[in-house]
């Protein structure tokens, strides 16, 4: 019989005791096993890389053989312990303690990669059992093991899934999801799976830079390069001028590219020229030099529309002799109040503001002798009326104190003069873009007759 004892040196054996059978590890036999009839059968010795690494190990004795007593002191409950943890039946499926809470593994991550970073026991070895082990689980739809497939856990109830049974592949698990949903939490509400979107460019499946923090760099490709690509295949639909050169009325690559001109000191891609509508020295004080340009219909346009803004101008002309006028009976006051003929909250309104804001009766107040000899001495002297009485410095004010019907003429009155103007120059200014626009396409239409030469005859019906 072989001897039982293990010294120090010796390496022990890697049998270990297998769950529901009562056979004893060392039986005397070596590498023999005693089967059910008694009979010894061969039974293999495991490799030297399953061998623990420490001297002091526990192996179980035959209970019917009587061991002299060792020499060496029992080993420590740590030490039974840790090498029975490290020591495994080869084949056999290792029975893991409990499951780590699913947030401390990435999402969508495989339970093969997680388990494969194990700690490292003594001399490099690993701890953890061989790429045939498998963790029994449950996991899954299918509540199978972890087989080594893929596997991506859901946010809801933090369970692990097979790529193969929820219908998930693993490029797209790993790339595109942003949010995954088992079957089983799935309610079309609130838990659904999500999924980012993917590049522009047909058939690449990398997500887009639509998720950055950075705002400049969100595009809806996935990199600058696949951006180039399918602006090249955009401008290949195109025919070439090579084989469009009898129809002018067919956008070519060469036109489309001259649209687009690139120029970093003017902020990057914007449409380039026209295609008609170019023609330098057409125009003078906005009529056409050259005849067949407008029609009559166009023409009167034109004529009426350059009348309203002449007319528009000049009301605004108006409106700032307003303010002008408003600033002159301002400082009348100011003037009243310095010479000790007014108090601070003396009223001042002048009776000749009745007509500021009234455009008509402003411009009659303009022609009469009094206004004309107003704005020609570029100040507000005291009204020529006989018929007023008072002081030289006040006459024509106001001098009731803290006067209601008067109160804060000075603001309203240059408020309400202010939108006047505002408003009027925005009127001017779109009958100005309307000129513009009748121009444009009028000049557009000229030239591409000219090229095309062809005309257009107005009936009258």
């Amino acid at each position: 019989m072989a001897d039982p004892r293990i010294t120090a040196d010796a390496k022990p054996s890697q049998d270990v005791e297998m769950e529901g059978t009562d056979l004893p590890l060392g039986n005397g036999l070596g590498n023999k096993a005693l089967n059910g009839d008694g009979d010894a059968h061969d039974r293999p010795t495991d490799s030297p890389d399953h061998i623990g690494q420490t001297n002091n190990s526990h192996v179980k004795s035959d209970p019917d053989e009587k061991l002299p007593p060792s020499s060496s002191p029992p080993p420590s409950n740590a030490g039974s312990a840790k090498m029975k943890a490290s020591s495994k039946k080869k084949g056999t499926a290792s029975k893991k303690g409990p499951k780590k809470p699913r947030g401390s593994k990435p999402k969508g991550s495989s339970k093969k990669d997680a388990s494969s970073n194990g700690p490292a026991g003594p001399g490099g070895a690993r701890e953890d059992s061989s790429d045939d082990e498998t963790d029994n689980g449950p996991y899954c739809i299918c509540r199978g093991p972890d087989d080594h497939r893929w596997m991506i856990s859901c946010d809801v109830c933090e369970d692990w899934f097979h790529g193969e049974c929820v219908d998930l592949n693993k490029e797209v698990g790993e790339k595109l999801v942003e949010r995954f949903v088992c079957p089983n939490c799935t309610d079309g509400k609130r838990n659904y799976t999500k999924y980012k979107k993917t590049c522009s460019l047909p058939g690449c499946k990398n997500p887009a830079r639509l998720y950055t923090k950075s705002v400049k760099e969100r595009s809806v490709f996935c990199c600058s390069d696949h951006c180039d690509s399918w602006w090249m295949s955009m401008i290949a639909t195109l025919p070439t001028k090579a084989a469009s050169e009898k129809a002018i009325e067919i956008l070519t690559q060469e036109d489309f590219v001259g649209l687009l001109v690139a120029t970093a000191e003017q902020g990057g891609w914007k449409l380039g020229e026209k295609p008609f509508g170019n023609m330098e020295g057409l125009w003078s004080n906005g009529l056409p030099i050259l005849p067949g340009v407008l029609n009559d219909e166009e023409k009167a346009f034109l004529k009426n529309s350059s009348a309203e803004r002449l007319a528009l101008g000049n009301e605004i002309v108006q409106y700032k002799k307003m303010m002008q006028l408003i600033d002159w009976a301002n400082h009348r006051r100011q003037l009243a109040i310095e010479a000790g003929k007014f108090a601070k909250e003396s009223c001042g309104y002048d009776w000749r503001l009745d007509t500021v804001s009234v455009r008509h009766q402003f411009s009659e107040w303009l022609e009469t002798p009094e206004g004309q000899a107003t704005f020609k001495a570029g100040k507000l002297d005291a009204p020529l009326d006989p018929e007023l009485q008072g002081e030289q410095v006040t006459r024509g004010m106001c001098e009731k104190k803290r006067c209601k019907p008067h109160n804060g003429w000075y603001k309203l009155l240059m408020s309400a003069v202010r939108t006047l103007i505002k408003e009027t120059a925005t009127a001017a200014a779109n009958k100005l873009n309307s000129e513009d626009v009748m121009r444009q396409a009028a000049e557009a239409r000229f030239e591409r007759s000219q090229i095309e030469k062809n005309s257009v005859e107005m009936l009258d019906v």
